[in-house]
């Protein structure tokens, strides 16, 4: 077949918009222009289309045609954008959001309409793509997650996109775990059913961008995506500077380059620093294990996530399935538990005027079993045990106590097997959560997390932070127990600031008048009276 035109197409602006919710100084955007102009960029993809009811991003995030008209645009230079197919697939009439979101080509900057979408959603987004065509767009179908999918499914899509009557196949490597063995195999599936063009739409996750852009152009992919200095969500994408150097485009003068290396200089380097986009071994792992790059960007743009918390939330996401980004799962504390949330469940029913044994994960539980064992046979506590692993055996523990609803959701297995109730603000998850935790032993206790604060009702409780620990001090206090037992809450070490945050949290609940006397039963680095029991 005849290697078709070869198509960069720079995403800069579209891309890397994730990291500064699409606002981009106009003199950076015009200066932008000029230099991929010059260094024959064919394509320029401005940004998104989104259908936001209310618009709190910046201008690159809508690409409206005002805006557009405002930039200094070279003559030559194409200009494209991106809509997302969820924007579209849910409309109760399609064409007529189509209608509402575009001016018909004639009346229009823009050339190129990219529609993002997942394989599901290939067909439900048909009409969509044929009215743009008829409007006179060139139109390209870009198929995300696309390494993930199996050989049937990589098959049926193509014989959707078919239907489409699309210009552009495009294949995106959205979790970043491609390699150029891999590309080639996609692109061959591609092709036996697809003759148009093809493009090709690479993560750096692993190192590997620019290496899977060069294997898709040897195999005859014609669409290009680049990024400037490699901007883009998570990690980013194949650099646009290193994609010319590569491909030895016909710059006529030297200065031109120049003129993309300072592009770089002035605006993008002190873009780089502040965001801090680029590989790293989160993103590698995320993507060894097909987890969406959006958990590690959030995470470490987060100083409230620690590394080690990055690192479990990572290996919870590698049990549970992290293709799908959401919030929800790795930020279960101030942001999540924001709001008032009642439970349904009251803890006075169980803990009033008894003892409470708080288990937590620490390594002196193997050595000190036989004892807490023994305090558990001759005291008779209620036990709580601090999300699901412990080394005491099932029969003496009463409830498990979680809220972090990755760990929930990694676990839930050994919950339902273990038959112990479950304590957790089920309240406050979505219906997406709700539906995978199916066991009928939940305790619904609500939690709110405000800052510094202490508030102890009969169904809900207001905590400083989302621990579990927390969570569990202000279950036992709501429920009026006598005293709390600590065991395995061992401890961080005292030059980490997790350590400093749980003195804290003790000091001030001892502050607090429904606050009941705290002692442990194996050594700890809290400041906590042990006893001997």
């Amino acid at each position: 077949m005849k290697q078709n035109k070869l198509n960069i197409l720079d995403c800069t602006l579209r891309d890397g918009g994730y990291y500064n919710n699409w606002y981009f100084k106009k003199d950076l955007i015009n200066e932008y222009l000029r230099v991929m102009d010059i260094i024959k960029v064919d394509y320029v993809e401005i940004g998104f289309r989104f259908v936001d009811k209310v618009k709190i991003k910046g201008p690159t995030a809508y690409s409206e045609e005002s805006f557009l008209k405002s930039l200094k645009i070279p003559k030559n230079l194409k200009i494209g954008i991106m809509i997302n197919a969820a924007d579209f697939v849910n409309s109760t009439d399609i064409i007529k959001l189509g209608i509402k979101t575009f001016k018909p080509k004639k009346k229009s900057l823009i050339s190129l309409v990219r529609i993002a979408c997942h394989h599901h959603e290939i067909k439900k987004i048909i009409p969509l793509a044929k009215w743009l065509k008829k409007s006179g767009y060139k139109v390209g179908i870009n198929i995300m997650q696309i390494p993930e999918l199996s050989s049937k499914e990589i098959n049926d899509s193509v014989i959707q996109v078919k239907k489409t009557n699309a210009d552009v196949l495009y294949f995106a490597d959205s979790l970043g775990g491609m390699d150029p063995k891999k590309t080639k195999k996609i692109i061959n599936l591609i092709k036996l059913r697809w003759k148009k063009d093809t493009g090709i739409h690479t993560h750096d996750n692993m190192g590997k961008a620019l290496e899977n852009s060069l294997e898709a152009i040897k195999n005859k992919v014609n669409w290009i995506d680049c990024t400037v200095t490699g901007m883009g969500r998570g990690p980013g994408n194949t650099k646009t500077e290193y994609l010319i150097l590569e491909l030895k485009r016909k710059i006529e003068k030297n200065e031109k380059l120049i003129d993309l290396l300072n592009l770089i200089k002035n605006y993008f380097e002190p873009l780089k620093k502040k965001y801090n986009w680029g590989s790293n071994p989160f993103y590698y792992f995320a993507g060894l294990n097909s987890i969406h790059p959006s958990f590690v960007q959030q995470m470490l743009s987060n100083e409230s996530f620690q590394t080690d918390d990055i690192y479990s939330n990572l290996n919870y996401l590698r049990t549970v399935g992290g293709r799908k980004f959401s919030n929800e799962l790795i930020s279960p504390g101030k942001n999540f538990y924001n709001k008032i949330k009642k439970g349904n469940w009251e803890p006075q029913n169980m803990l009033k005027d008894k003892n409470v044994l708080i288990i937590g994960p620490g390594k002196s539980l193997i050595n000190q079993k036989k004892k807490i064992i023994r305090f558990i046979k001759k005291n008779k506590p209620i036990v709580f045990v601090l999300n699901a692993i412990s080394p005491i055996p099932n029969k003496y523990i009463n409830a498990h106590v979680v809220c972090h609803t990755l760990r929930l959701l990694s676990d839930i297995d050994k919950y339902r097997k273990l038959k112990n109730y479950l304590i957790t603000p089920y309240s406050t998850f979505s219906k997406n959560i709700k539906s995978k935790i199916k066991t009928k032993k939940i305790l619904n206790f609500g939690l709110h997390v405000k800052n510094k604060r202490f508030k102890f009702e009969k169904d809900y409780v207001v905590v400083p932070n989302s621990l579990a620990i927390t969570y569990a001090l202000g279950i036992c206090t709501s429920g009026i127990c006598k005293k709390i037992f600590l065991a395995g809450l061992d401890g961080y070490s005292d030059t980490s600031p997790k350590k400093y945050e749980m003195d804290e949290l003790f000091q001030n609940y001892k502050l607090e008048k429904m606050s009941k006397k705290i002692y442990t039963l194996t050594p700890t680095n809290y400041k906590i009276k042990m006893i001997n029991e």
